[in-house]
Parts: structure tokens; C-alpha cells; sequence
């Protein structure tokens, strides 16, 4: 009979330690899943905020590159008159 009894005892104490292991492998592997979930979500949105910064360097790049190309042709005009008067006035130095 206390054979019998321990016996069960031990079989109650066995299960209930399955028990807390599965119970805490099934917490850590929910918290995991939640975990995921959650670094998923925030990848997409970084995604999202990305695309949209790259879009907007795009079109800022587009701006300035269209400003360029308008002044691009006056400063080099510039460049050459300034050029010319230095070689005027080096040359009107030497006579």
C-alpha cells in the first residue's frame, strides 16, 4: 500500500513536471510567434518609410538636376568671360 501510494505519488509528480515544460514551451514558443509578428510589422513599415524617402530624394534630385542643367550654361559663360578679361588684362599689361 505505501509502495502504491509513493508510486502515485511520483507518477503525479512526473506528470505535473510535463506539464510545466510543455506549459513553458508553449509560453516561449507564443511569445516567439508574438515576437515575429511584431519585428515583421515593424520591417514592413521600415520598408514603407524607406520607399517613400528613397521617392522623395528622387524627386528632390530631379529638382536640383533640372536647376543645374538650367545654370549650367551660365556659369559656364561666366567662367569663360572671367577667363577672357584675365587674358585681356594680362595681355594689355604686356604691351
Amino acid at each position: 500500500m505505501l509502495e502504491q501510494a509513493e508510486e502515485k505519488q511520483r507518477s503525479i509528480i512526473a506528470a505535473a513536471r510535463r506539464e510545466a515544460v510543455e506549459r513553458t514551451q508553449k509560453a516561449e514558443q507564443d511569445l516567439r510567434a508574438k515576437t515575429e509578428s511584431t519585428l515583421a510589422q515593424e520591417r514592413q513599415a521600415l520598408s514603407a518609410q524607406r520607399e517613400e524617402l528613397l521617392a522623395k530624394g528622387r524627386d528632390e534630385a530631379a529638382q536640383i538636376e533640372a536647376k543645374a542643367s538650367d545654370r549650367i550654361p551660365k556659369a559656364k559663360l561666366m567662367i569663360k568671360q572671367s577667363f577672357e578679361r584675365t587674358l585681356d588684362a594680362a595681355a594689355g599689361a604686356n604691351e
